[in-house]
């Protein structure tokens, strides 16, 4: 073979190593990932704001919203 197809065959083989390689680390890192995201809990939100909460509590106990201001 000829020179120039030694260094093409060098490199498609290191592209082909180096396409290998990052997808390993890839899913190493994906793996991680999905390892701490579950060590986090998530409460999906209400829609409420914190004084939003403490109002319909009033109200629903019977309070007047106007006498928490």
């Amino acid at each position: 073979m000829s020179l120039w197809l030694w260094i093409l065959l060098a490199m498609i083989c290191f592209s082909a190593a180096s396409i290998l390689v990052g997808l390993f680390v890839a899913a190493i890192l994906a793996k991680i990932g999905r390892e701490a995201c579950a060590l986090i809990d998530f409460e999906p939100p209400t829609g409420l704001l914190p004084g939003e909460a403490v109002e319909e509590h009033a109200v629903s106990a019977g309070s007047s919203v106007s006498s928490l201001r």
